[in-house]
């Protein structure tokens, strides 16, 4: 098992595990001597055994040889202690050295996973759930989000987003489980349901567990369509104060860069283009100047065993690579653990903040990247410093724009929660459990937009100010009891409770325009002329609260550790559907089979674990705005008075659905858990189906009768089939090295099997230039591109250039410019064939260096940066913009009359391997020369996102796939590969 390998010989993971202490008692004390000697166990000496007196605070840790040495009275007792060991209480007795061999405790070696509502043993789970410890996720890699440090970890889940600071992760497990409401998982936080997984730092994660399945999920009823991601924050272990301080600092560059035509080459091609004598690389002039980022953690952790607590604080300055983008964090976090009245009473505590101030005021990389090169940045006779020009149809200096104008959101989240738990002592394993927890989420966003900007001095505006404020309350509480007891052979746990979940916000937003100076920005609104012309403008709003009401049950049986099975039920109404829809009714059923542990596997001795699971679940989703299916007024049109005269009213504005129901998720899941040759290889498999039933999506609707112009049905049924595959080696397990890897491949087909009655297809958004690129319709996959069959070139009839052409619906080859949206067709699919996660974690005495690689094989990308400005207008005086070197070079004999249509041609494959992230560390025992004061210091040296093989010719082939219009790299964000340098300090 992974924890007994860890426990033998990994003596870095045991250097830098917390001291685990004894319980705490008094005796009396002779004299004191030095008492030294050496812990081991079966295989050797152990470093970092707690070598405590008892009763006291006084004690230290084993060093890399297993040796100690403590001063203890003549009749004291020393308690010697570590995970995955049995502990041991040795009186001192008078002797000056006592060696001491460790001995296993199989219950601790278990690994326990979060369910929902409670643990589990690692070897009682009939479901489908990824673990995460935080030993897992790599240091120096969590940047804004934890998401980034999750990549490559989980098979199945995937997620978009940019290199910037201030991009969010869209986190997509195991495909589509929407067609555009709460695809994501479900996060709790510490128990806290719908949980900001970017407002979680790093270093304080204890484990994720990701329950993938239905039969995982159901508990959570109501959201957990996507799957459920539970993250688990630390909590204090017993002993004596500890602290640590984590430093680092990150360098950031950029790379890949999009080759663009250098002034000489845009002069020569654009004949008719005016030439401003400068020589400008747009691209590099929006890079950041300093993209250096500094990060800094201060935790304390410590307590006996009635009161303990672990707290940090954090501040983090994340620069990215644009100028005008970067992210100032702080925040604090603590957990407390009580315990009363002789073990009837535990309180648990916790209390978190945590701030992001975010500027935005980068420019925009598209707009860059088709900017005149013969124009300057600067101009030293403009007011404003920059080159601004507001005449012609040439692309505005957005660089400028960007510098002038700011764009600035402060962030805030603050979430404290509670957990009384009075544990039934006269009824052995019964306790009852009662939680509340609340999340205040504010966002503050202050925009000005100076006088001097292009845009406004095209109005003829002197500044535009803009001030929003928002916040959303969540709160939650829930009282359960639960029961675990082992008889005999026999192992019963269950759980029933009561949830209730309430979340609305509210918002305030107000503009003005027209300031006598820059200098005061929003700070003074009233100044502003547009307010004394009645332009100015003022709005607010209150979201309507959101209710979620649920029962739960939860029932797990096993029978000596070989047959297991689990039951769970919740029902659950929610606010956003009338009465009569209301509630929905979610439930699952597992079971698992230990075929290792039969009888006829005896002398099958390469095999020590193989476990059979299957299970069945149904989970819900009403992950729409409740505001859409409510009674809303709104201001209408004036209306006349009895008196003659017109006055303003209020008029229905939206109005509830009476057949809205529930979406459903139903899925199945298949799994089988080995591990072979003395736990040396291990992994898991997993085969699963699920339909989403009753899809949620808006539609157009016709006035009258319907007082608005769309609204939500159920009009769909999405189908998701898949695999998922695990397998882990520990390849070499010595005294001095370790070596470790394990791969994930998953795969995914999303497919719709049905529409209303009334409906064959569903466009997406329009994507590219009014051009709609993808469909839903019944039999084909989701992720399938929707446009042009690509047949050819014709002459221009100048002899030296061509111009694309497309099939129409007969099959016939017509000019692109004269395609009808009927003539388009399904073609390729930006979902990937198999998406890889491999791992490897090597450890050479006291130094590891770990890398993560992860592969998308077998997927198309439209090309939407070539599309945009890869081929030459035919005139050349049409589009003064800047475009690709290709343009002129290997397509050169292209010219295009308006954009080219969107057809397959600009579709390829996307398949890649990437280095994400490679880390070096080295851990220096620091307890000789500190004189106990410290334990150890750790360095390491993270590149992340280091280098991508793809044969892709676009920018970046990690284009967006989640939801149903993805696939399509239009939009760029310099890629970014980071260099962290860090270092921790253990007290």
């Amino acid at each position: 098992m992974l924890k007994n390998y860890l426990t033998k010989n990994n003596r870095l993971f045991r250097s830098c595990l917390p001291v685990l202490f004894g319980l705490l008692s008094f005796g009396a004390y002779a004299q004191n001597i030095t008492v030294t000697g050496m812990v081991s166990d079966s295989d050797g000496p152990l470093a970092g055994v707690s070598v405590q007196l008892k009763g006291t605070s006084v004690g230290t840790v084993t060093d890399i040889d297993g040796g100690y040495a403590v001063s203890a009275p003549q009749n004291g007792v020393l308690v010697f202690s570590f995970i995955g060991m049995n502990t041991q209480e040795i009186p001192v007795g008078g002797k000056s050295r006592l060696d001491v061999i460790l001995t296993e405790n199989a219950i601790l070696l278990e690994d326990v996973v979060v369910i929902g509502y409670g643990t589990l043993e690692k070897k009682m789970v009939s479901s489908a759930v990824t673990s995460i410890s935080a030993k897992d996720l790599v240091t120096g890699v969590g940047g804004a989000t934890i998401a980034n440090a999750l990549k490559g970890k989980v098979s199945g889940l995937v997620m978009s987003g940019t290199d910037s600071p201030n991009a969010t992760n869209d986190l997509q497990l195991r495909g589509m489980a929407s067609l555009e409401n709460s695809r994501s998982p479900l996060v709790v936080i510490d128990g806290m349901p719908g949980g900001d997984i970017r407002s979680v730092v790093q270093e304080d994660i204890q484990s994720i567990d990701i329950l993938k399945d239905a039969s995982a999920g159901a508990i959570y009823g109501t959201r957990a369509t996507g799957g459920v991601i539970l993250i688990t924050t630390k909590r204090a272990q017993e002993g004596k104060t500890r602290i640590s301080y984590t430093g680092e600092t990150t360098y950031k560059e950029t790379f890949g860069k999009p080759n663009i035509m250098s002034t000489k080459e845009y002069l020569r091609n654009f004949n008719r283009a005016i030439d401003y004598e400068a020589d400008t690389d747009w691209w590099d002039e929006g890079l950041a100047e300093n993209p250096f980022s500094t990060k800094h953690l201060l935790s304390l952790n410590g307590g006996n065993e009635g009161a303990r607590v672990y707290a940090n604080v954090m501040y983090e300055k994340n620069n990215g690579i644009l100028r005008g983008d970067s992210r100032t964090d702080f925040g604090g976090h603590i957990n407390a653990n009580f315990k009363a009245m002789n073990g009837w009473v535990e309180l648990n505590t916790t209390v978190d903040y945590r701030q992001a101030n975010r500027d935005q005021s980068k420019p925009d990389t598209n707009i860059l990247l088709a900017l005149n090169p013969s124009r300057a940045v600067k101009n030293a006779n403009d007011p404003s410093g920059y080159n601004v020009w507001t005449v012609g149809n040439e692309v505005v200096n957005n660089i400028a724009d960007a510098d002038l104008n700011t764009d600035n959101t402060l962030d805030k989240w603050f979430r404290p929660g509670a957990e009384l738990i009075i544990n039934i002592l006269p009824v052995k394993g019964l306790s009852l459990h009662v939680t509340g927890s609340y999340e205040n989420r504010q966002a503050e966003i202050h925009k000005y937009t100076s006088m001097y900007s292009s845009s406004e001095q095209r109005t003829k505006r002197k500044g535009y100010a803009n001030l929003k404020f928002s916040k959303r309350d969540n709160f939650n509480t829930e009282s359960y009891l639960s029961l675990s007891r082992q008889f005999d052979d026999h192992f019963v746990s269950a759980v029933a409770g009561y949830s209730y979940y309430e979340t609305g916000g509210e918002e305030f937003e107000m503009s003005n325009a027209n300031f006598s100076v820059d200098a005061l920005k929003y700070w003074k609104m009233e100044s502003g002329s547009w307010l004394k012309e009645g332009n100015a403008d003022m709005k607010s709003r209150k979201s309507t609260k959101n209710k979620l009401l649920g029962y739960f049950g939860r029932a797990h049986y096993n029978w000596k550790g070989k047959y297991m099975a689990m039951a769970t039920i919740r029902r659950e109404g929610s606010s956003k559907f009338v009465a009569a829809n209301a509630f929905g009714t979610f439930w699952s059923l597992s079971g698992g089979w230990r075929i290792s542990s039969e009888e006829f596997m005896k002398n099958v001795t390469a095999v020590n674990d193989l476990k059979l699971r299957a299970g069945y679940g149904v989970t819900g989703n009403e992950g729409f705005d409740r505001d859409y299916n409510t009674y809303l007024y709104g201001l209408d049109l004036f209306w006349m008075m009895p008196s003659g005269e017109f006055a303003p009213g209020l008029n229905v504005a939206t109005v509830p659905s009476p057949t809205l129901q529930w979406e459903e998720k139903h899925e199945w899941n298949l799994g089988l858990d080995y591990s072979l040759f003395n736990n040396r290889l291990f992994g898991k498999i997993d085969l699963y189906q699920r339909n989403i039933e009753k899809l949620l999506y808006k539609v157009s609707v016709p006035m009258p009768p319907n007082v608005v112009s769309d609204m939500y049905e159920n009009i769909a049924t999405l189908v998701n089939r898949g695999w998922e595959f695990e397998i882990g080696g520990k390849i070499v397990k010595t005294k001095d090295w370790d070596y470790e890897t394990a791969v994930n491949l998953s795969h995914n087909v999303t497919s719709v099997d049905y529409l209303s009655k009334d409906k064959s297809y569903q466009d997406g958004n329009q994507i590219l230039y009014n051009t709609f690129s993808h469909r839903l319709q019944v039999g084909q996959p989701v992720g399938s591109y929707f446009l042009y069959k690509h047949a050819g070139f014709e002459s221009n009839g100048d002899g030296k250039s061509s111009d694309f052409r497309v099939l129409d619906a007969a099959g016939n080859s017509i000019p692109h410019t004269k395609a009808r949206p009927e003539d388009r067709v399904f073609a390729g699919n930006y979902t990937p064939l198999v998406i890889a996660g491999w791992t490897h974690n090597l450890r050479y005495k006291n130094w590891t260096l770990n890398m993560t690689l992860t592969s998308w094989i077998d997927f198309d990308v439209f090309n939407g940066i070539d599309y945009n400005i890869g081929y030459a207008p035919l005139q050349s005086s049409d589009i003064p913009y800047n475009r690709l070197r290709d343009a002129f070079g290997k397509h050169n004999h292209i010219r295009t009359n308006g954009l080219p249509s969107m057809s397959d041609y600009f579709l390829e494959d996307g398949t890649f391997l990437k280095i994400q992230n490679v880390s070096l560390g080295y851990t220096l025992d620091s307890r000789k020369w500190s004189n106990d004061l410290m334990d150890h210091i750790r360095f390491y040296l993270t590149g992340n996102n280091l280098y991508t093989f793809t044969k892709y010719s676009g920018y970046n082939p990690e284009v967006t796939i989640t939801g149903w219009q993805g696939g399509i790299e239009d939009k760029v964000y310099p890629q970014t590969r980071s260099y962290v340098l860090g270092v921790q300090f253990n007290f």
